[in-house]
């Protein structure tokens, strides 16, 4: 993918922050900062639909139905044996 620079106008707030995360990070500021505005701006039903496909595929792995209390009861009881 092609790229140009452009120069997008920030606090300088919003730009000390940006600095300090990607000295975190390891990276330029630049790099975050397009990092994080692909993230921001990536279409919506994307990250909808992987969701729903990850959701799917969780699904399948589960046979018959789920006794939600059962299962918080069985976790409560293992809690207290560890004595947490």
């Amino acid at each position: 993918m092609a790229t140009r620079d452009r120069v997008i106008h920030v606090t300088p707030d919003a730009y000390d922050r940006l600095e300090r995360e990607a000295g975190r990070r390891g990276v330029q500021p630049d790099e975050l900062a397009d990092e994080l505005l692909a993230a921001e701006l990536a279409p919506a039903s994307s990250d909808l639909e992987s969701i729903l496909a990850d959701l799917a595929e969780v699904r399948s792995r589960v046979r018959g139905p789920v006794d939600a209390v059962a299962v918080v009861r069985e976790g409560r009881d293992e809690l207290e044996q560890r004595g947490l």
